[in-house]
């Protein structure tokens, strides 16, 4: 638990939470500060409430830790897979090392990750980084239980540990600190070497554990990840699904012949406009295929369905209009095409 959290505890729970971690102090904010994961090693670098006497240091020894299982991987994600041509080139890279997937939304970097695990009978963490990852995140945190205060750690961990797989997804979001923890465990795939600390205590990083990360670049609230840490992995730029393939992957998920060409072409534009700077809103074809769904269950027209998602995915005004204007040139032109 954090600092704030702590606080937000009565003096009763810190002091219940104190004696199992071995604490003799029964002062409030010397609980917290021997307490609390924003607290470097156990003791405070910034206080905002006075201390009483230093308290005993806690080693780590008072700690369990519990390690969760990682779940076996499985490719029936979002329906039936549509193989990319890239796909050859992914089960390679992963012999060589830790794998970064960077495309648009939709292209299919997920998917491909879980099919490639589930083929190789691998073990599969999954991350997601779009609320903003942290180190925490990776490695676990305390958990008071049975009146035992433990160490519980990650899937991540887990899969460092043991040598599974672990996907990252939208890593360009994470935090600096998750970010810098990555980037001193990656260093050695398939050599072994490396290390990272759960509960003041070392763990070497298996051989066989592969990490894969997944990034929009240009994605709003993105940031530019450390080119140390990118350097830890095999790159593979993915490219949009259009044309054909995505028509294709439409199928495969059940989208009606009937609206393919609408929401082929609005994709289409809207990428374009993307690519040459016309707007900041970068499509995704998970937009079409919610819209198709919800097209059916209330019975309105598609092309409606289908701008009002978008739509209503745009905060700017300036930004809406744009689109706008975008949706509506394509809805013209779609009635001189047979």
């Amino acid at each position: 638990m954090n600092r704030i959290e702590l606080e937000g505890l009565d003096i009763n729970q810190l002091r219940a939470m104190a004696r199992s971690a071995g604490l003799e102090t029964t002062k409030k904010a010397s609980i917290i500060a021997a307490l609390a994961d924003d607290y470097r090693e156990g003791a405070p670098t910034i206080v905002d409430t006075p201390m009483a006497d230093p308290f005993p240091a806690r080693t780590p020894d008072h700690e369990a830790i519990i390690w969760p299982d990682v779940p076996q991987a499985t490719s029936d994600v979002n329906g039936e897979y549509v193989t990319p041509p890239w796909y050859g080139e992914l089960a390679a890279s992963v012999q060589i090392g830790h794998v970064e997937l960077m495309g648009p939304a939709g292209s299919g970097k997920t998917l491909a990750v879980h099919k490639l695990a589930a083929e190789q009978n691998r073990k599969l963490a999954v991350i997601t980084a779009d609320g903003g990852l942290r180190k925490r995140d990776l490695i676990g945190q305390r958990e008071l239980l049975g009146g035992q205060t433990v160490h519980l750690a990650s899937e991540f961990a887990s899969a460092a540990r043991d040598g599974h797989w672990a996907l990252i997804d939208e890593a360009n979001m994470a935090e600096a600190d998750a970010l810098g923890m990555l980037n001193g465990m990656l260093d050695r795939p398939g050599i072994g070497g490396s290390t990272f600390t759960v509960s003041g205590k070392a763990f070497p990083v298996h051989p066989a554990f592969r990490a894969f990360i997944t990034r929009n670049p240009g994605y709003q609230g993105t940031k530019v990840m450390n080119e140390a840490l990118r350097d830890r992995f095999w790159s593979i730029e993915v490219p949009p699904l259009l044309g054909e393939s995505l028509e294709t992957m439409f199928r495969a998920h059940g989208m009606a012949e009937a609206y393919l060409p609408t929401a082929r072409r609005l994709i289409e534009a809207l990428y374009s406009a993307w690519e040459k700077n016309r707007i900041a809103y970068q499509i995704s074809p998970r937009r079409a295929m919610q819209a198709s769904k919800m097209a059916d269950l209330t019975e309105q027209p598609f092309p409606e369905v289908l701008a009002r998602s978008i739509l209503t995915k745009i905060d700017a005004k300036h930004e809406r209009d744009a689109v706008k204007t975008i949706i509506d040139q394509v809805e013209d032109a779609s009635r001189y095409v047979k």
